[in-house]
């Protein structure tokens, strides 16, 4: 009757090495895609069933279906290894394909999905399916397929995690995936973080290279371009002392976003720089939001709190390591000096306002004290040039010192301070000042006087039992050499090992004796010096009083070699001579034939944990030293 006599058909297979199937379709429809899928294919069985029907002239209907189960296959992964154990079973239907209780092994790790959709429209593919996997032990292969970095300092190996994925995507005939949508949802039992810093440590009393992350949630999602993780976390720094901590990270293709917040409770907490100190069990928190782009860094906000505590940064803008910007930083907090910092930095234009109601210097003045010679604090900014107004209630020096009414300004050029003039008090008629001005030649001058020189000479741990004097300090820079002159008047000390040395081996015990017990007063102390890079040459320090007179002159270079000579005479000795001397030209020869002046001459020299010194006893006073002893008398 002309008409195709069968209307529908089904057939039923046993269960068949897939490759068989295949090698059978490709007799007819030869596709580039077979070719893939028979090179991708290592092994494995199926079982079909086919149900079709036919129209009058033998077309196939759309309303084919096409069930049955894949087992035990095994998928080669080009750079990666096999997915193994791979068992689902399928439908096929009108260019609808639904996959359903899939199981397979990747990595060792067992993995599962209730179901994977893919519907065929003209030449695409629209995918969308979930993955879920049990507890199991992770390795670093699976996190290098998610993050693809160098992850040496992760320790794994007794990691364990669950997860769960939703995903979509298009995908082209020729196995191009587009529109990609993840949502997947991982807990992470333990991981461990090897990071040897000493940053780290500088900051974490108990901090020994370990940082461990227990109970993480993490959140996983990625659309487009656009690829973000929040999660939660336990994190120890020592056994048994939990912290928390929540994180969020938004990257899209040239920014990244992110926001951190801390629980810090449980970790001893130290910031040398600013003199800021926690002990554990005392509740804080930090919070840090930004973002980087175009490897510029941007921290909007930096926030840390703790019971009475607080320092804020805003707009923090940072560029290969160097401050480009900075609109705030605010301290307000207790010192481990037990001195509450209350001041606030505030951009204005181009320009900074430092104000407050109370500082604690010691810690910056003993950073800026034991920094190298032309070390620059302006130098963490790239290229700085602002005016800093500055006022400030009161500034403490040291435990028994505080200044009032510190104001000044502040400019600073390149990076460099261009002109600084500062100006305070002790109490009313006790002043200090310090000033640095640029010159038309770019030489820099430097001045500070202080009526109290016990606060910035006690900083040298050499130095014990310094007491009273004042401080006139002198300094010219030109290029990387700077000269200088420091002179401080009528003070004691009571503790100068070196000198107590030079003392005992002149044979100068009396005096010795004074210098370790009621300490050796002096009228003056004059020192020429100069400075190139670590190397400080010493064209003379003079220092004169009522029990002893010291010239010396040499060179140190710092953390190497000290290297110094000079004399020392007792008052006695110069008192007999002057007296005894009308005439200039007999006190530089004697009175008569082989008299003279007595006093020691003495060499330091070697490493600073190891000088050597050496004494030998002089007859006659070089008319250097005897030039200056009138110079000095003279004056006072």
């Amino acid at each position: 009757q002309n008409k195709f006599a069968i209307k529908n058909l089904s057939l039923k297979s046993k269960n068949n090495e897939i490759t068989s199937y295949i090698n059978f379709y490709r007799l007819t429809n030869n596709t580039l895609q077979l070719v893939l899928l028979n090179q991708v294919l290592k092994s494995g069985m199926a079982q079909i069933n086919v149900d079709l029907s036919f129209d009058d002239s033998g077309k196939i209907k759309n309303n084919y279906s096409l069930t049955g189960k894949i087992s035990n296959a095994e998928l080669q992964i080009p750079k990666n290894k096999n997915i193994k154990e791979l068992n689902f079973n399928f439908t096929v239907y009108d260019n609808n394909y639904k996959f359903e209780k899939i199981l397979f092994k990747f990595n060792a790790i067992k993995f599962n999905s209730e179901f994977l959709n893919i519907q065929q429209k003209n030449d695409k593919f629209f995918v969308k399916g979930n993955l879920k996997n049990k507890k199991n032990k992770i390795n670093s292969d699976i996190i290098l397929l998610i993050f693809n970095n160098n992850l040496e300092s992760f320790d794994f190996s007794n990691s364990k995690f669950d997860s769960t994925s939703e995903f979509s995507f298009d995908l082209s005939k020729k196995f191009k995936i587009r529109n990609l949508k993840v949502d997947s949802k991982l807990n992470l039992d333990e991981l461990i973080l090897k990071y040897d810093l000493y940053k780290i440590k500088n900051y974490i009393k108990d901090y020994n290279n370990l940082i461990k992350l227990k109970e993480s949630k993490l959140n996983i999602k990625y659309l487009g371009k656009k690829f973000s993780i929040d999660g939660t976390s336990e994190f120890y720094i020592e056994e048994n002392f939990k912290n928390l901590l929540n994180f969020k990270i938004v990257k899209s293709k040239n920014k990244t976003i992110f926001e951190t917040f801390l629980n810090l409770e449980n970790i001893d907490l130290k910031v040398k720089d600013i003199s800021y100190e926690k002990i554990k069990k005392d509740n804080a928190t930090l919070q840090i939001k930004g973002f980087e782009s175009n490897k510029k860094i941007l921290l909007k906000n930096i926030n840390y709190t703790d019971v009475n505590n607080e320092i804020e940064i805003n707009n923090l803008e940072i560029y290969n390591n160097k401050i480009l910007s900075i609109d705030k930083i605010r301290f307000d907090y207790l010192t481990k000096n037990n001195f509450k910092n209350q001041i606030t930095l505030t951009k204005r234009d181009s320009n900074y306002e430092l104000i407050g109601k109370s500082f604690d210097s010691m810690q910056l003045i003993e950073n800026i004290s034991n920094s190298e010679s032309g070390k620059n604090f302006f130098e963490i900014f790239k290229n700085l040039n602002s005016k800093i107004n500055i006022i400030i209630d009161k500034v403490k020096l040291d435990d028994k010192n505080t200044i009032n009414n510190l104001n000044g300004n502040l400019e600073v050029k390149n990076s460099k301070i261009f002109d600084l003039n500062l100006n305070s008090n002790f109490s009313n008629n006790e002043k200090i000042f310090v000033s640095v001005k640029t010159q038309k030649d770019s030489s820099v001058i430097t001045t500070f006087y202080s009526d109290r020189a016990k606060p910035f000479v006690k900083k040298y741990k050499f130095i014990k039992g310094f007491e009273g004097g004042n401080l006139d300090f002198s300094s010219t820079k030109v290029n990387n050499t700077s000269k200088s002159k420091l002179i401080i008047d009528n003070f004691k000390v009571q503790e100068i090992p070196v000198l107590a040395k030079i003392l005992t081996l002149a044979s100068l015990q009396g005096i010795a004796d004074l210098l370790t017990g009621e300490g050796v007063r002096f009228n003056d102390f004059e020192m020429i010096y100069s400075n190139k890079g670590s190397l400080m040459t010493i064209d003379e320090i003079y220092a004169i009083g009522p029990a002893i007179s010291i010239m010396m002159e040499g060179y140190v270079e710092s953390q190497k070699i000290v290297s110094l000579r000079g004399t020392l005479v007792p008052a006695t000795t110069i008192n007999r001579t002057i007296s005894s001397i009308p005439l200039l030209g007999n006190l530089l020869v004697g009175k008569k034939v082989g008299e003279g002046v007595f006093g020691v001459s003495f060499k330091i020299k070697g490493p600073p944990k190891d000088l050597k010194t050496t004494v030998n006893p002089i007859k006659t006073l070089t008319p250097r030293f005897i030039t200056r002893t009138l110079e000095k008398i003279k004056k006072n």
